[in-house]
């Protein structure tokens, strides 16, 4: 099989000749690239997901294999079970995949408190950050902060994020989270002390398979499809994600901005109620 082009590629089969031999001829088949392309990257985005969900359901088991103490196998034991949810829903998300490329995750809306989705985001990371010495910091505010989101997708936003963050930064660096109200918006700031990011690239930081000079990562390049899933998911919740930095070695800063709730909600609203 050779591609002729980006529409349509020959694959050889045959028919008989007038002497009854087999003779081969190139016969042109038209394939649907762009949504063939479009479900490959759906895929990809997926497999990208379940990796994270396995890697700290395998550091739960480690945990538990080190230590017996009461406290540690509960945290290992709500981290396994909230993972096996998440995978559930990107594995749903793979059969629900559809053919024309068409398909859109869908959201299950509730009122959900920022502190809590940032705190099972840190906790899921956290073996990580102490294997490499990171020193982690994490700025919650004493009140809740309520959005109208779905929980599990926005501990997606934060987990790539922070997996991005903890590869990123060299042994025993910094990375700090801030999560604080500004006027009518949930902010959220990643920063951390790592590789940071060229200026030529951080207009195309967040696009599909765009990856950081490699020849600036520590051996732990990614595929370019964390950050990707982090813009799409913060879009599809009205929100932003920014990236800066003031260059190569000298750290990142992301930072997201999620409309707010002024006040508590009620959860008997009928808009309060998951779609």
């Amino acid at each position: 099989m050779s591609f002729l082009n980006n529409n349509s590629h020959d694959s050889f089969t045959g028919a008989s000749s007038p002497d009854g031999r087999f003779a081969p001829y190139a016969q042109r088949i038209e394939m649907p690239w762009p949504a063939a392309d479009q479900r490959g990257k759906e895929i990809a985005i997926i497999s990208h997901e379940l990796r994270n969900s396995l890697a700290v359901v395998r550091n739960a088991a480690a945990l538990l294999r080190r230590q017996v103490d009461a406290e540690y196998v509960e945290r290992a034991r709500v981290l396994i079970e909230r993972h096996v949810c998440q995978m559930n829903r990107h594995i749903e998300d793979l059969l629900n995949a559809a053919p024309t490329g068409r398909q859109k995750v869908a959201l299950r809306l509730s009122y959900v408190d920022l502190r809590t989705i940032l705190a099972n985001a840190v906790e899921a990371i956290a073996p990580d950050c102490a294997q490499r010495s990171h020193r982690m910091v994490v700025n919650l505010p004493a009140e809740a902060l309520w959005v109208h989101a779905d929980g599990a997708r926005l501990e997606q936003v934060f987990s790539n994020l922070l997996i991005n963050a903890a590869k990123c930064t060299p042994n025993v660096g910094d990375i700090t989270v801030t999560l604080e109200l500004l006027g009518k918006h949930a902010s959220v700031r990643i920063r951390d002390s790592g590789i940071g990011i060229p200026a030529v690239q951080l207009t195309r930081i967040f696009e599909m398979f765009v990856q950081v000079d490699a020849t600036a990562r520590h051996n732990e390049g990614g595929r370019g499809i964390g950050l990707a899933v982090v813009r799409d998911l913060v879009e599809m919740h009205g929100g932003t994600v920014q990236a800066m930095s003031a260059g190569l070695n000298l750290g990142s800063e992301f930072t997201v901005l999620l409309p707010a709730l002024l006040g508590r909600p009620d959860e008997e609203s009928p808009t309060s109620r998951a779609r």
